[in-house]
């Protein structure tokens, strides 16, 4: 099987450096409370040698004070090789709650299948997350207005997201009396996705700036089952992944 493998010391100097974006806004908590779920994906961050990738695992199970276990990572079909007291970063969502915290790695097996075991974190930084969360993105979005006689779609950029709607900004001027249809191409957990949801114009205004671009508040009115949970899934994703994104 081919590794990936990287220095230990320089991911535990990274490690050792590096504050949970999450700590700024959240409060010091324990594990147990956050209240994690056999299975969940976690995101795993190994320091420098991991560059800007992320990895994830899954978690197999824990003990309070004592340890948890995780899936071994990979990047790209290929196993990472952590080695013992290699420190990590480890940032996970669970319920309402958005948490990180660091470890350092206990033991590493093969038996029964790839596991690591990670040490109980002491302090756990974890926040509350909103129904209607919003984060901010940089994302593309067209939108097909039901304006008689328009006809093509409208480019804008979404600069929030939430799971009930979406703040976007385009040059063209809106009516507010007519629905659109919005669609975006998402990113989740590495797979593109394309997301489609009626919605309606809320609030606008003009930045005052000159440039004419207008701001649009959108409120999403008709998602099918499907579009809201991959919705809920992205939005918690950024998250998890990008703490400071939340607006």
């Amino acid at each position: 099987m081919n590794t990936v493998t990287a220095s230990s010391d320089i991911a535990e100097k990274s490690a050792r450096n590096q504050t949970p974006r999450t700590a700024a806004h959240a409060d010091r908590s324990d594990l147990v409370d956050m209240r994690p779920s056999i299975g969940d994906s976690l995101q795993l961050d190994w320091g420098m040698p991991l560059k800007s990738q992320k990895t994830y695992v899954k978690l197999v199970g824990y003990l309070k004070d004592r340890s948890i276990i995780v899936t071994t990572p990979t990047i790209g079909g290929c196993r990472l090789e952590l080695v013992e007291n290699d420190n990590v970063l480890v940032r996970g969502f669970s319920g309402t709650n958005a948490y990180a915290f660091r470890a350092s790695v206990l033991r590493v097996s093969r038996l029964p299948f790839d596991h690591v075991y990670l040490s109980f974190p002491d302090n756990v930084f974890g926040r509350p997350v909103r129904r209607s969360q919003r984060v901010r993105t940089e994302l593309e979005a067209e939108l097909h207005s039901e304006v008689p006689g328009r006809t093509g779609p409208i480019r804008a950029q979404i600069e929030n997201l939430s799971a009930l709607g979406a703040l976007v900004c385009t040059e063209h001027l809106l009516d507010p009396e007519f629905p659109l249809r919005f669609s975006a191409v998402l990113m989740l957990h590495g797979n593109s996705i394309t997301l489609e949801a009626d919605s309606m114009i809320v609030s606008h205004h003009v930045e005052a700036n000159g440039s004419g671009i207008h701001s649009y508040g959108l409120k999403f009115t008709a998602l099918d089952a499907s579009d809201a949970m991959l919705l809920k899934a992205y939005v918690y994703q950024q998250i998890v992944d990008y703490p400071d994104s939340v607006c």
